[in-house]
């Protein structure tokens, strides 16, 4: 089985080589700007601050245009039927039919009231402000989780790869035991021994792929991006790795990056906000001063035009007298036309058109105590506001001291792992020759081999740590992350 393992071992890097080899050209090669701007771009937290930006944008221009005179203009048709009351005579009649044409043009404009309106848009333009910083946010911490992701595939890569270096060598030691007992000059146990240290170390390359393929899939999905087989990451060279120790202190740094968190200055506006909105409830007690104005007209089809000749009639209006005899007096008066038309539209329009304007003036003198309690819960959030925001600049202080003491750790714990690696690099070096001359045991030189495989995957994960480390104290002094 072991041997099978081997052939599918070494037939897996054949054809791996010979794939890589074959798509050189189609492979997509992912660098750390890449990933994060796929990131940025892709990720569901940041569209969603995005759209949130942008209704508290719409918010802001609503209150603005609140400034604005209001206008609506209004239209009626109605038809009423039986009885109803003529609207040009104001005369109840029966059984009639008719239709009526409103129309009105209305308009207010607020003069006074309390500053309430301004101070509005005052909180829309804080609360923009707010949720621009937290979009910025947002974007950092996807930011940093892309670069830890990153380092993660980049540490696993290196392990993988320091994996399959090692059964390289121990295969080779394999096949020279194996050839010096079928020569007789070595015995079988060390020779077994050393195809049990070789599957060791093939078990530990299939976990170091495991923890690979984990690490790029981890990757992939962060920034929203599909596995492929043929993805892989820029891999740059850290051979002569060089990251400098910080000489700042947690304060400095503090004092350095307070000025541009985000969180603290969304919490800031969120705290103006809140301000404003107590001075918004207090102008809930000003009197309030509005103009108003109107313009009216309508139509009716029971007004009537005359058409023709004017029609008169004869009425007795007295008597007189000639020679003794009684003679009637009549008078002529109009009593109609010979036909009626509907008063034409325009001519009613014109006719019935009134206008209206006026002044209100609204003075609070008691609400059911409404006023008072929205001052009062104002004055509230404006100080839990205030609360936040001190909290928030508890916690950057520590999250700042938390980095930095890690960053001091990963430094110190790197600088040992590099000199134990050394160590036991030049040890084993010597364990190895004298092995192949037979001076050393097959144990001690075991001892030897798995003490340098562990100072060399120590060494690894300290230095992506390390990486990642001064990446978060370069993201708090505002240097670069890629």
């Amino acid at each position: 089985m072991l041997q099978i393992f081997k052939k599918n071992t070494s037939l897996l890097t054949i054809c791996l080589l010979l794939f890589y080899s074959a798509q050189a050209q189609e492979k997509e090669v992912w660098t750390l700007a890449d990933c994060v701007n796929q990131a940025l771009s892709k990720n569901i937290t940041i569209q969603q601050q995005i759209l949130n930006t942008q209704s508290a944008k719409y918010d802001l221009t609503q209150s603005k245009l609140a400034l604005l005179p209001s206008l609506n203009l209004n239209a009626n048709n109605n038809w009423q039927t039986g009885f109803a009351i003529n609207p040009t005579t104001n005369i109840a009649g029966e059984n009639v039919s008719f239709r009526t044409n409103s129309f009105g043009l209305g308009g207010s404009v607020p003069i006074f009231a309390g500053f309430q309106n301004i101070n509005n848009v005052r909180v829309r333009e804080s609360l923009v402000k707010a949720s621009e910083k937290d979009l910025e946010q947002n974007k950092n911490t996807v930011t940093l989780s892309v670069c830890n992701a990153y380092l993660r595939v980049l540490q696993s890569i290196e392990l993988y790869q320091s994996a399959l270096d090692r059964i390289q060598a121990t295969q080779a030691q394999v096949d020279r035991q194996q050839k010096m007992y079928e020569l007789g000059s070595s015995n079988k146990s060390r020779y077994l021994q050393l195809k049990a240290q070789l599957s060791n170390e093939e078990l530990a390359a299939v976990n170091a792929q495991n923890t690979l393929n984990q690490a790029y899939l981890e990757l992939w999905l962060l920034i929203e991006v599909k596995p492929e087989p043929n993805y892989r990451i820029e891999k740059p060279d850290t051979k002569d790795l060089n990251v400098s120790d910080e000489p700042r202190s947690i304060d400095d740094i503090y004092e350095l990056f307070q000025s541009k968190s985000p969180d603290l200055a969304a919490a800031a506006w969120r705290s103006k906000s809140a301000d404003i909105q107590n001075q918004i409830a207090k102008g809930g007690r000003s009197p309030r001063l509005t103009l108003n104005g109107n313009l009216n007209s309508f139509f009716t089809t029971q007004s009537q035009t005359g058409q023709g000749n004017l029609l008169l009639a004869n009425t007795l209006i007295g008597a007189g007298e000639y020679n003794g005899t009684p003679i009637p007096v009549f008078t002529s008066r109009p009593v109609g036309y010979e036909s009626y038309i509907v008063t034409p539209f325009n001519t009613q329009f014109n006719r019935n058109l009134g206008t209206n304007i006026g002044l209100n003036l609204s003075i609070p003198i008691f609400n059911g105590g409404t006023v008072n309690n929205n001052v009062q819960k104002s004055e509230i959030s404006y100080q839990s506001n205030k609360l936040n925001e001190k909290q928030t600049k508890n916690n950057l202080y520590r999250s700042i001291a938390q980095s930095y003491v890690d960053f001091k750790a990963a430094f110190k714990r790197f600088e040992a792992n590099k000199i134990n690696l050394e160590a036991n690099k030049e040890a084993f070096e010597v364990s190895e020759k004298q092995f192949e001359l037979g001076g050393l045991n097959l144990a001690d030189y075991l001892n030897s081999k798995n003490g340098y495989i562990r100072a060399e995957a120590d060494f690894t994960q300290a230095k992506y740590e390390l990486i990642f480390r001064r990446k978060v104290l370069d993201f708090y002094l505002g240097n670069p992350l890629y």
